[in-house]
């Protein structure tokens, strides 16, 4: 069985890999409220049928939790263990999941730190993902 690790790429979030492989975030916003939001949809999940477009939003925000999998579940990222995880609250409001480089460094983004999302590519011929840069 071949194992799959890429995200699946659709016409809901197409613009949000697309602008991430120009290392930019590009999020689903409400047009009525003026908030974002993730994961993407159609549809406001703020205003009832209301209308959504997509905007840059800057990519910085508070960092609250990280895991870090030293066991490789995936072969494909055995050459990035130990691998990090981050959850990050953007300024913006929406949480978005992304690696953290080296998470074992003193220096890496840890649970409480500022820090920005910026566009890496961790596999070979895979997509530019969210990583996790500490930013104080």
């Amino acid at each position: 069985m071949t194992e799959t690790v890429f995200p699946v790429v659709n016409d809901l979030s197409r613009p949000f890999w697309s602008a991430g492989e120009r290392n930019e975030l590009l999020l689903p916003v409400c047009i009525s409220s003026g908030r974002a939001f993730w994961p993407p949809s159609p549809i406001s999940p703020f205003v009832n049928a209301g209308s959504v477009e997509w905007r840059r939003i800057a990519p910085e925000g508070v960092v609250k939790s990280v895991v870090i999998y030293r066991r490789i579940f995936q072969a494909s990222f055995e050459r990035l263990a130990p691998y990090g995880v981050g959850l990050i609250e953007l300024d913006a409001g929406p949480r978005l999941m992304a690696h953290v480089p080296k998470p074992q460094d003193p220096d890496a983004p840890r649970a409480g730190c500022r820090a920005m999302l910026r566009f890496t590519r961790l596999l070979l011929n895979g997509p530019a993902v969210p990583t996790l840069v500490r930013h104080e």
